[in-house]
């Protein structure tokens, strides 16, 4: 069924109003002591537009599928925490903060780990690729109350994005979070990467299986893994681990294939 306009500024009228009185009693202690344990930077500000993130999260998901995860205190790790882990990743948090990098997130969802990302560094500069129009109208919602600029959001699969003359090769780094195993991942990514750009895929603690299967895939891809990262070893509460891909040689032009074919038939 067709939802009318109408309908949908009711809802987000209805969610805007809910998120106003659920971010209003968010303790932000682990909040702020797990980034100043990731050293990163952050003011009152910076806080309260994630505490806010968080009420519209919370306020959206009574309609549409965006997380299981809405208790705060689970949220702040498993979500915001586990998004801004990105900083481990060798000299990022230095890069992030210089005006000049161009940070893509696939299979965006709810908006992490981009959306943290962007609060968290608001120089970078960010696209949201999402295939699913419900999401991504949470996503504009979210942008437009924070006030974020020089943030992009795109409905569309990452298999017809990446044969856009502007997109393709056109990032410095690629991000995804819980989308698909890394060798169908690397195809999604790979070709959105700058040579020399990384794609940075955050996983969990059983991600061994997947790197030995992935080699041969981001080999033809153009890239090669250069570091595993083991995010618990820096902060305990954490248990996600991010493997690091540097793009060196250009992805052959027939990649991504068709969208469904990478799921399918993976690169060996």
């Amino acid at each position: 069924m067709k939802i009318s306009g109408v309908v949908y500024f009711l809802f987000e009228y209805t969610c805007r109003k809910s998120s106003t009185s659920i971010g209003a009693n968010l303790n932000s202690k682990s909040l702020e002591d797990g980034l100043s344990t990731l050293g990163i930077s952050f003011n009152s500000g910076t806080v309260d537009a994630i505490r806010k993130y968080h009420a519209l999260l919370v306020a959206w998901n009574e309609n549409i599928n965006l997380t299981s995860v809405t208790k705060w205190e689970d949220a702040v790790y498993r979500h915001y925490l586990d998004s801004a882990s990105l900083v481990m990743a060798a000299s990022f948090l230095n890069r992030w903060d210089s005006g000049h990098v161009k940070l893509l997130d696939i299979g965006s969802g709810a908006g992490l780990p981009g959306i943290i990302l962007k609060l968290l560094f608001p120089k970078l500069s960010v696209t949201l690729l999402e295939s699913s129009s419900k999401k991504c109208r949470f996503l504009v919602e979210v942008c437009e109350t924070l006030h974020l600029s020089d943030i992009s959001i795109i409905t569309e699969r990452a298999e017809t994005q990446a044969h856009i003359r502007d997109f393709r090769a056109g990032f410095d780094v690629v991000v995804s979070r819980a989308v698909s195993k890394l060798n169908v991942l690397a195809e999604y990514a790979l070709p959105f990467c700058k040579i020399q750009g990384n794609m940075v895929a955050l996983k969990g603690r059983k991600v061994d299986e997947e790197l030995a299967n992935a080699k041969p895939s981001i080999h033809e891809l153009g890239g090669r893994i250069v570091k595993v990262v083991d995010c618990s070893l820096q902060m305990p509460e954490l248990d996600g681990r991010l493997v690091i891909v540097e793009k060196n040689n250009p992805t052959p032009g027939i990649y991504p294939r068709r969208v469904g074919i990478p799921s399918r038939r993976p690169i060996t």
